[in-house]
């Protein structure tokens, strides 16, 4: 090697400079409690994250998450770069002739049983995908950390976490891929098949870590209307997704056992409900204890009769 070689690689190499990009007049494709989606041309969207809970740090961690899910044949875009957007960071995806299903759903509530298959047919599909394991966290770990948070945040007395932590133990493991945040915002329609955008929180497990994320958003937040303003989706229409997901997912037509199967599902969600109520800044102090006392009477009431599915 020349000596001129040497000095060059004794040189600390500068990092290129971060692409800085503005949003404003930019289409909203989806939005959701990390972030929003928009469109910046024809052929590239950017997914902006918010706040400082998003470091430059995590979010490169979640292109490397994007990277593994594509390579294993998980239907996720490829990532071009990160970028600022104002105060935030995003990562700009390509993304040709897509729109998110959200926007779907609202320009043709006529094809809302077919989306609701679609979802179920992609949520399936998903839960047969098999990595090695340790190459995503365990998505165990997100449900024990809400534990953990609820009991920081006073709310669960060292007995009442012990038999939550009993739950989360008793859920099988899998190796087997887990979205965590399956909602119609994060799910993109390009040629008529569902593309994630959205992979961050993935993990591996058992599907029914998934089936309870879902249920905070299709029954739980849609109840509130906190996803139907987001979105312009109806209590009434994430209602008859759920219903015709379960059906398609679990292959019943019976009532009855969709009924108790949505009962579990509810269950297991309780935990990540919980965790939000007594942690969220947007819940009114005043309301906070009385809120989570409910919550916690009826989660354990039904906590021994909870187990996972399918």
């Amino acid at each position: 090697m020349s000596e001129k070689n040497q000095i060059n690689e004794n040189i600390p190499q500068k990092e290129k400079p971060m692409r800085e990009i503005s949003v404003e007049g930019c289409e909203l494709l989806g939005k959701g409690g990390n972030g929003a989606v928009y469109r910046l041309d024809d052929e590239t969207i950017v997914k902006v994250y918010f706040g400082a809970r998003n470091s430059l740090e995590k979010i490169k961690r979640n292109r490397e998450t994007t990277r593994s899910a594509f390579v294993q044949g998980v239907p996720t875009m490829i990532t071009f770069d990160t970028v600022r957007v104002g105060e935030n960071y995003g990562v700009v995806y390509e993304m040709i002739n897509a729109r998110s299903l959200g926007q779907e759903i609202v320009a043709h509530p006529e094809k809302l049983d077919e989306y609701a298959c679609m979802i179920a047919d992609t949520l399936l599909k998903l839960h047969h995908t098999e990595f090695d394991k340790g190459v995503l966290p365990n998505s165990k770990d997100k449900f024990r950390n809400d534990v953990r948070l609820t009991q920081n945040a006073g709310f669960y007395k060292p007995q009442e976490a012990e038999r939550v932590y009993k739950l989360i133990d008793g859920i099988p493991e899998r190796n087997t891929f887990i979205h965590q945040d399956f909602h119609p915002g994060n799910l993109m329609l390009m040629n008529g098949e569902i593309t994630l955008i959205d992979v961050d929180d993935s993990g591996l497990g058992h599907p029914i870590m998934d089936l309870a994320g879902m249920h905070l958003v299709y029954v739980t937040a849609a109840k509130t209307q906190w996803k139907g303003t987001e979105m312009g989706i109806t209590k009434e229409q994430y209602a008859r997704i759920w219903d015709r997901f379960l059906r398609r997912y679990f292959q019943t037509e019976d009532p009855k056992e969709v009924a108790e199967i949505s009962r579990i599902i509810e269950g297991y969600a309780m935990i990540s409900l919980i965790k939000g109520v007594a942690t969220s800044e947007s819940v009114a102090n005043y309301l906070r204890k009385p809120v989570i006392f409910f919550m916690k009477r009826k989660f354990f009431k039904m906590i021994d009769s909870l187990h996972p599915i399918p």
